[in-house]
């Protein structure tokens, strides 16, 4: 029922609910509403009273003898309330009602930071907005949007679902992109040390054997300096011989 009417099936049935109640929502916006109530049911009992008072002269003019109600058929509905629709009434009161006790619980008490400090930030936000918007406005404009949402919906939703679709791959890929862990290397310090840096393929003994060579390299070299500084004072003596002969 429901959903036929927000979705304008009976587009007649609709536009009267939607512009009775909406004239009735302004008029609370302007006027308190004792006054509103009060003057809505005297509204609806001079249209009953009107109505009755039109059948039973017409039927004084032409003489009829029909003496049941005008309103007889409102009159033989039941609009009393079974103990099974109070039962089903209790069980969806309490299958709506609890989750939300229990989740306002865990809110205010602080169950879960992140939880508590989103609803801080909404009831802030909406002390904002109510400086300056008041309740009965945002009334209107839910009540509005109670009654076109769905219907733009139906029209559009292929590309609705198509974009709902895009943001929720959106939020799985930020959610699963912040839950990713940068992996961590332990590097043991003896191991940054100049003197323990090693070539596992034996580069140490290479080193060494380079070690060996440049020095049996410099004492060939010396060697051959103090041969060639022996050779020059062999002349030197030699040439001093020659001059005292």
């Amino acid at each position: 029922m429901w959903q036929e009417l927000l979705l304008w099936h009976n587009w007649r049935k609709t536009a009267l609910i939607f512009i009775l109640t909406l004239t009735l929502l302004l008029d609370i916006a302007v006027n308190p509403i004792i006054s509103v109530m009060s003057v809505a049911g005297a509204i609806i009992l001079g249209i009953s009273m009107c109505y009755c008072c039109y059948v039973w002269g017409m039927r004084k003019l032409h003489k009829s003898n029909d003496v049941k109600h005008p309103c007889q058929r409102y009159l033989d509905m039941d609009v009393t309330i079974s103990e099974e629709t109070a039962e089903q009434l209790a069980d969806l009161i309490l299958l709506i009602l609890n989750p939300i006790l229990l989740h306002l619980r865990s809110l205010f008490l602080v169950e879960d930071l992140f939880d508590s400090l989103k609803l801080l930030l909404l009831l802030c936000s909406l002390n904002i907005v109510g400086d300056h918007i008041d309740g009965m406005t945002l009334l209107l404009a839910g009540f509005v949007l109670l009654f076109t949402v769905p219907k733009l919906y139906e029209w559009k939703k292929p590309t609705i679902n198509m974009q709902l679709l895009q943001l929720q791959q959106l939020k799985t890929l930020l959610l699963s992109s912040e839950n990713k862990k940068i992996p961590i290397v332990s590097v043991d310090p003896k191991l940054m040390s100049p003197n323990s840096i090693q070539d596992p393929n034996g580069s140490d003994n290479e080193l060494d054997d380079n070690g060996e060579q440049f020095n049996s390299f410099d004492q060939d070299n010396e060697q051959d300096f103090t041969s060639e500084y022996n050779w020059y004072d062999t002349l030197d003596v030699g040439y001093d011989n020659i001059k005292q002969t």
